[in-house]
């Protein structure tokens, strides 16, 4: 990730998207390149904000996840666009 800290909301949005066709805890670890620990730690806060369920070792997100899913694309495609922004006007504004 060019050695930025991603957000708390970029995490969330990775693990969703992850978890978004089912996903067993080692996937989601992986593919959103994160610690187990880490892992736990968002999947046991999720289940608690009933955006995820467990189904025999599998997680998927229920229909408040798949809502949270989409503002989040949202958001990122808008932080993204804001950071090419600055990004602009650093090189005209010269700092």
């Amino acid at each position: 990730m060019g050695g930025k800290k991603r957000s708390k909301y970029d995490l969330v949005h990775d693990i969703l998207e992850t978890i978004s066709p089912g996903a067993r805890i080692t996937q989601i670890m992986y593919k959103s390149n994160l610690s187990s620990e880490v892992t736990r730690k968002y999947v046991d806060k999720l289940q608690a904000k009933e955006l995820i369920v467990q189904k025999d070792r599998t997680y998927y997100l229920t229909e408040k996840g798949q809502m949270l899913l989409e503002i989040l694309k949202q958001y990122k495609q808008k932080k993204e666009e804001l950071n090419q922004l600055l990004q602009d006007i650093a090189e005209l504004y010269g700092e």
